[in-house]
């Protein structure tokens, strides 16, 4: 997701993980996505959903993590294709989330979208876990959203990947009581807002947690 204005701060969001990734742990997770994986409107990493994901992972496995964030502010559909996935190859994540597109609703055309996106889903190893977009609460651009959301529901499933129900779960928030859950843009979710989001995830990461943990010798 994109700001207005760009600032300094997204190039230092960009460096600190940058140096979080060269940090050891037991576990790898890769993400991929916009920026909101950055968690720009959060004031450090690991109050962003990706942090609070990997902190997931790490207190039910009981292991470290290290975080590989392949996410890039302001990033679409093509950019996952052409400049994240390529950097997944080599890498052998045990958690892998993917939640991208909703750059793409300034100029949404459905039989496009569809295409990126099952183009995105065959290159993902079959434990990754992919959300769909975020409501957009009011307007033409939430009309977008769902239906966009619905076409990533369809080919997740049948792709056999799981599923992170974020327009859904954000979508039961929708109003002016989820002011605080939006930075100062009204765009970016706020700290409370990554616990949403997070949220979403959830169910998901403890499955491939457990199934992590089934796997060890």
């Amino acid at each position: 997701m994109t700001w207005s204005l760009r600032t300094p701060f997204t190039a230092l969001r960009q460096r600190a993980w940058g140096r979080r990734a060269l940090e050891p742990g037991e576990l790898l997770y890769v993400a991929i996505g916009d920026s909101s994986a950055q968690g720009i409107g959060a004031r450090d990493l690991d109050a962003g959903y990706v942090g609070l994901l990997a902190a997931r992972l790490q207190r039910q496995t009981g292991h470290t993590v290290r975080v590989v964030n392949l996410s890039r502010y302001g990033a679409r559909l093509t950019d996952a294709l052409e400049r994240q996935l390529p950097l997944l190859n080599g890498l052998e994540p045990d958690l892998v989330t993917v939640a991208i597109g909703a750059n793409d609703m300034s100029t949404f055309d459905a039989e496009r979208f569809a295409a990126e996106f099952a183009a995105l889903l065959t290159e993902l190893p079959d434990h990754a876990i992919v959300a769909d977009l975020p409501c957009f609460h009011f307007g033409d651009r939430e009309s977008d959203a769902a239906a966009a959301s619905h076409l990533i529901t369809d080919l997740v499933r049948a792709r056999g990947l799981a599923f992170a129900p974020l327009h859904r779960v954000t979508e039961k928030r929708r109003g002016w009581g989820s002011f605080p859950e939006f930075t100062w843009d009204q765009f970016h979710p706020s700290p409370l807002g990554y616990r949403v989001w997070e949220s979403a995830f959830a169910g998901a990461v403890t499955r491939r947690a457990r199934a992590l943990i089934s796997a060890a010798p």
